[in-house]
């Protein structure tokens, strides 16, 4: 098989027969005629072909050069005529350094205390609060009361919670001698959780226990005197009691927390033309 030589070897190669061809010459002068063929020049390829022609020797291949390449140290030169035409990418600045100050705010808020959880519910619940006096209509007082809610609804007990569970789920299967069981072991447990004391209150009103029922609303307001649920429970029950006017003070103290609420909005309308126009 025939091998592709490079341009730098066959100048040697070139070289070499150049010098012999002149040591035969020297040597036929002195010893009569060469004994072998004249080694001169290669000869030009007769019709660029792609092979060196020696006289004397078989056509030698020339490797083909590489079409994409150009002329010798175009390639790099290309290359960079290519890129000269984008433009350059700017390097990345790196982030600049904190300073001394900064590390250490960064360290000190890293290492702070976390609040207690119960501070960061109040707060939370305050926000929620305000945010809700000011409530533009119903569907915005309802989103922010079910957050609320949800919030009254947790304690930072997990077995708290489960018995909760169980007692609302109780609830709203009406199977109110077990849900009353689970609320007196939660008070129990839990006696600085308003809701404990909320559910309760329902189970006892809904069993006809509106003393118990009372007690246990006052348990909610003494831990937690925004409970418009808990207020609209008490104001309910003065109601139906004959106490009027009482309900009323309740109800709209109530609205002021929680207001755009349609149904309480017509009971404290009828209450007042009871209890405010016996006297025109």
């Amino acid at each position: 098989m025939a091998q592709h030589w490079t341009i730098r070897t066959l100048i040697l190669v070139s070289m070499a027969l150049s010098a012999l061809a002149g040591f035969s010459a020297r040597a036929a002068s002195v010893d009569g005629p060469p004994a072998g063929p004249d080694f001169g020049a290669p000869e030009p390829s007769p019709s660029g072909d792609g092979f060196l022609h020696f006289p004397g020797f078989p056509p030698i291949p020339i490797k083909p050069r590489d079409p994409t390449s150009g002329s010798p140290g175009q390639g790099q030169a290309g290359a960079l005529g290519q890129d000269q035409g984008k433009p350059a990418r700017r390097p990345e600045s790196p982030p600049n350094p904190l300073t001394p100050a900064q590390k250490a705010e960064s360290i000190r808020k890293a290492l702070a205390p976390r609040p207690p959880v119960a501070e960061v519910r109040r707060h939370t619940l305050d926000d929620l609060y305000a945010k809700l006096a000011t409530a533009r209509d119903e569907d915005e007082a309802k989103g922010l009361a079910s957050l609320i809610g949800g919030i009254w609804m947790r304690s930072d007990s997990d077995t708290a919670n489960l018995l909760m569970q169980r007692a609302s789920a109780s609830i709203e299967a009406k199977d109110f001698p077990l849900a009353l069981k689970l609320l007196d072991r939660l008070v129990e447990l839990q006696p600085d959780w308003p809701e404990a004391w909320n559910k309760r209150a329902s189970v006892r009103f809904f069993s006809g226990d509106l003393d118990g029922s009372m007690e246990d609303i006052g348990q909610v307001l003494k831990l937690e005197p925004r409970h418009f649920g808990a207020l609209e429970g008490m104001a309910a029950i003065l109601q139906r009691t004959g106490f009027e006017k009482r309900a009323l003070e309740i109800y709209r103290r109530a609205l002021a927390i929680y207001p755009h609420q349609a149904a309480v909005e017509k009971i404290v309308e009828k209450l007042t033309l009871d209890v405010e126009g016996q006297g025109i």
